[in-house]
């Protein structure tokens, strides 16, 4: 799917490349969920990102920095990316719902 001229492949490499310069080593990966995951998306839908991390102590810091670091990939794109850093290790436990719906359909990045 197309997101606004950008090949979705494209879209999490670039989302991948700006998390990695604020995070480092710290960054275990990018998954795509919902509905641009699913090939679903409109124009008024917003891009679902978990963002896996080592250690997130604190959870309101971490989405600040993940919504500045993404940003610019939401200009350039032209929708609103909705980031939710996780631990990485929460998310292979996969004791969440949400935790085991991306890991059956999202896409990572």
């Amino acid at each position: 799917m197309l997101v606004s001229g950008m090949e979705r492949g494209s879209l999490l490499k670039t989302m991948r490349s700006a998390l990695e310069a604020v995070y480092g080593r710290r960054l275990r990966g990018v998954l795509l969920y919902g509905s641009e995951a699913h090939g679903e998306s409109r124009t008024d839908s917003d891009i679902d990102v978990l963002v896996l991390l080592d250690r997130v102590a604190d959870i309101g810091d971490e989405i600040s920095r993940c919504l500045e670091a993404l940003y610019p990939v939401a200009l350039k794109v032209g929708r609103r990316i909705s980031a939710k850093p996780v631990d990485a290790q929460q998310y292979e436990s996969l004791n969440c719902p949400l935790y085991q719906q991306v890991h059956r359909e999202g896409v990572a990045g």
